[in-house]
């Protein structure tokens, strides 16, 4: 627990890390995972050509206290992971993440920000 980052919401004074609110992890091992996904180590034979062809290689979410959205880039084989902890349920901070994320690939692609 000491590796998780704390969560923070207004009116909530709990650390809301503790909470059942889904999985917990760190920013390492949403990486690692997401990574596995992609080299097809989690999969068994003929899995991950079933994955590939529904999901995106990516992951986003968000609790009470806190958010993240994880993203695998292909054409530089790079996964970038951003965990924020509080949460706004209204969408600003999300549409925030959105434009950091892509100036983050942006910036590991060498490209004009």
């Amino acid at each position: 627990m000491d590796d998780v980052m704390s969560g923070y919401y207004v009116g909530i004074e709990d650390d809301l890390k503790e909470n059942e609110n889904g999985m917990l992890a760190t920013a390492e091992d949403v990486g690692i995972f997401l990574r596995a996904l992609n080299d097809g180590s989690v999969f068994g034979e003929g899995e991950q050509e079933i994955y590939s062809s529904i999901y995106v290689y990516e992951h986003g979410g968000l609790v009470p206290g806190h958010q993240s959205l994880t993203k695998y880039y292909k054409d530089i084989d790079a996964v970038v992971v951003q965990l924020i902890n509080t949460t706004d349920f209204n969408g600003y901070e999300w549409n925030l993440s959105e434009i950091i994320i892509s100036r983050i690939a942006k910036i590991l692609k060498n490209e004009k920000i």
